[in-house]
């Protein structure tokens, strides 16, 4: 974790840039990005990591072509908001804006945000961000208990695993988890994975995992 003092409403920079439109006479109060209008939306925000574009084909009224356009677009973003400052602090807010597909792959990738945000030590996705409000300030100071998130640039907030068993890997990773939980229950990790066990051994059942594997082969 880190702090998380100052909220920074993206939907609120991007309507604010041309990026994002409302319908008319909206106030851009209304959750969940009810009052947008995606005929002219090139780009929102929801949830808590990144931004995601408006892609026809995908999207329900997408308006970016998949392919170079939307390539030129999150190249766009990512020079524009990387490095963004809180003029009011005099602070850089985010580090860096990273394309999705340049830092992970897999089946689910397009399920995520097109551009994940490296967020700088203090900020986060403010709250009205997150839950898709357009209107307010683009910084805000974070006024709720929960003072402190991980949903930063990840240089910043590397993790630290606790663990009953020993494991034998040195140097274990997030992704890493998925396919120990699956080792667990006795379930080959899927090709795609990228992360590996942290067990040579299943630390409930003894066995070991080459064995495993090499049944699982031969079956």
């Amino acid at each position: 974790m880190t702090s998380f003092r100052r909220g920074c409403n993206l939907n609120r920079w991007l309507h604010d840039n041309g990026y994002l439109a409302l319908k008319e006479g909206a106030d851009g109060l209304s959750p969940w990005l009810r009052d947008v209008d995606w005929s002219r939306t090139r780009a929102y925000v929801v949830g808590l990591t990144g931004i995601f574009l408006n892609i026809r084909g995908r999207e329900s009224a997408g308006i970016v072509e998949a392919g170079q356009p939307a390539r030129a677009l999150k190249l766009e973003l990512m020079r524009k908001l990387g490095g963004l400052v809180d003029e009011e602090r005099g602070e850089r807010a985010i580090n860096e804006v990273f394309e999705t597909s340049e830092i992970h792959d897999g089946p689910y990738l397009d399920r995520g945000p097109d551009l994940i945000v490296g967020y700088n030590h203090g900020y986060r996705h403010s709250w009205d961000c997150s839950s898709g409000i357009v209107t307010g300030e683009v910084f805000e100071d974070n006024r709720k208990a929960w003072s402190a998130d991980h949903c930063v640039d990840p240089r910043l907030v590397p993790g630290i695993l606790f663990s009953n068993c020993a494991i034998d890997e040195p140097d274990p990773g997030l992704i890493d988890m998925a396919p120990t939980v699956l080792q667990v229950f006795g379930l080959p990790p899927e090709p795609y994975m990228e992360g590996r066990p942290l067990f040579h051994r299943n630390p409930f059942t003894g066995r070991v995992q080459a064995e495993r594997e090499q049944v699982g082969d031969a079956s």
